[in-house]
């Protein structure tokens, strides 16, 4: 009996994650940490809750992934001048020195799933994926 898709895409996503935090580590990071630093690369001065939605995650995970980044400098919290209670985040210097590695860790990632396809297979994977998360994203904001 073949495995169900889902459980193919947890197999890869499992290799995915050790791989990534096995990098990551020699920066004291994990792989949600990477990439909440990779969303602030690109989102400068959001505020937690706009990351809380943009991760699907609850406010206590993304507090806690944020304390450890904040923790290891790479980024910092700042009072946002409209409204006192909210905090809105930013990179560090020293996490933009590390932006590089962080993207490298991220592309090699991707290079390794797609070692050996085709041009032709690349772009059909990533059609079939992009309709995948189509199908469940719609379905999650359905309900």
């Amino acid at each position: 009996m073949k495995e169900s898709l889902g459980r193919y895409i947890t197999r890869i996503s499992k290799y995915i994650n050790y791989y990534i935090n096995k990098r990551a580590n020699n920066f004291n990071l994990n792989i949600k940490q990477v990439h909440i630093l990779k969303t602030l690369y690109t989102n400068e001065g959001i505020n937690q809750e706009e990351l809380t939605d943009m991760f699907k995650s609850d406010k206590v995970t993304i507090s806690k992934l944020l304390n450890g980044l904040v923790k290891e400098g790479y980024v910092e919290k700042k009072k946002n001048e409209n409204d006192k209670r909210v905090k809105n985040l930013y990179v560090t210097k020293k996490g933009e020195n590390i932006k590089k590695e962080i993207n490298d860790i991220l592309k090699s990632t991707t290079k390794i799933l797609a070692s050996d396809f085709t041009e032709k297979e690349n772009v059909v994977i990533r059609e079939l994926l992009d309709r995948m998360l189509e199908n469940i994203y719609e379905e999650v904001n359905s309900e």
